[in-house]
């Protein structure tokens, strides 16, 4: 297992594209400065949960997946998707893995995880370290894979490839050779700071930005219906504004419809992020508590994580209440929705990435 084990990507992020190793499938080259200049506002969207985000990549995504499984289009159910591990709450690469999966048709496999970490990996700052959080983290659901014509991780970065190389361990264990094991991403970060990843996560969402709490407001508003919000949300508003723009996003929030804030406080401790920050947690929650009370609900006084379940609607247009549960799943709770289905003629393009160094695809019978 390792790294760059059929590692294909529609895009590497290098400091000399022109000297830069050729990584299978991938379509474009280029400086982390270019992307960020073309790229960078669209990937952080995603990153937090952009619905429309979303779509724009998994669409990219799937054809370069096209380019690499030709025969996939013949013999659908011949390949695997997995979708990548998470706890409870989504995460960019679970909802791109979701839309993905229904615009394939294909079956789906899971990894799931059996622990939190401890700290944002994204921060983390060396390939050891990333290393060493993965190790034993993960377990296989899903279908047989050793008849499978190929199985194909989605995820949205790879930098250490920490994640890839113990899921592929995994995948091991449960009989799928490496050699049928792919990955399938938007970026593969080359000769870069592992903290680049972080970087790129926070281009939009920065947060000592001044409309720091609009724009968090408005990216939970834009998550997929009938999804939580994504972990790195809840993570980065109860652990990353710094108390001036925590204090101005409470405010914002404080003035949100109850069923809004309702949404977004039960997410927490889905992930036991309640726990991991409860001071700005119960900041929010109290927020919360003075507004019911306000508006006479029958529930004061009742903490914000004991508050029944589904989730409450929010108007007819958005719904914040989860879907069922499916039959047969493994993960450790009940998994919400798989995302809002993807349109066949979407046509929103935001940047042409081929258009920066294109490079052969090699491709998969």
């Amino acid at each position: 297992a390792h790294r760059n084990n059929n590692l294909h990507s529609l895009v590497v992020i290098s400091p000399d594209p022109a000297a830069g190793r050729a990584v299978e499938g991938c379509q474009a080259h280029t400086t982390l400065d270019d992307f960020k200049a073309m790229e960078g506002h669209q990937f952080a969207l995603m990153k937090y949960g952009s619905s429309e985000a979303l779509d724009h990549y998994a669409h990219r995504l799937v054809q370069l997946i096209f380019q690499v499984f030709p025969s996939m289009q013949d013999a659908p159910d011949q390949f695997v998707c997995i979708r990548p591990g998470n706890i409870c709450l989504p995460t960019a690469a679970t909802l791109l893995a979701d839309r993905i999966q229904k615009m394939l048709d294909v079956p789906m496999g899971r990894i799931v995880r059996g622990k939190a970490l401890t700290r944002d990996f994204a921060t983390l700052d060396s390939a050891e370290e990333r290393a060493k959080a993965m190790q034993g983290l993960f377990k296989y659901s899903g279908p047989q894979l050793d008849a499978a014509t190929a199985v194909f991780l989605i995820e949205d970065t790879v930098v250490s490839g920490s994640h890839y190389v113990e899921t592929q361990r995994v995948l091991e264990q449960v009989g799928c050779p490496l050699g049928k094991v792919h990955c399938i991403c938007i970026a593969s970060l080359e000769g870069l700071s592992a903290k680049t990843e972080s970087e790129l996560n926070e281009l939009y969402f920065n947060p000592r930005h001044p409309d720091i709490a609009q724009r968090l407001i408005q990216c939970l508003k834009d998550v997929t219906e009938n999804s939580d919000p994504t972990s790195r949300q809840v993570k980065f508003i109860l652990n990353s504004l710094p108390e001036e723009r925590f204090g101005e996003f409470a405010c914002a929030f404080a003035k949100e419809e109850l069923e809004f804030q309702e949404w977004f406080l039960l997410a927490a401790p889905e992930d036991g992020l309640d726990l991991k920050y409860p001071e700005t947690f119960e900041r929010l929650s109290a927020s919360l508590k003075q507004a019911q009370a306000k508006a006479d609900i029958t529930i004061v006084g009742t903490p914000v994580a004991s508050l029944p379940s589904p989730r409450p609607q929010r108007g007819a247009t958005k719904t914040w209440a989860p879907s069922a549960a499916q039959d047969g799943e493994l993960s450790p709770r009940a998994d919400r929705a798989h995302g809002a289905s993807c349109a066949a003629d979407f046509v929103t393009v935001y940047v042409r990435l081929d258009e920066l160094h294109p490079v052969q695809t090699n491709s998969v019978p």
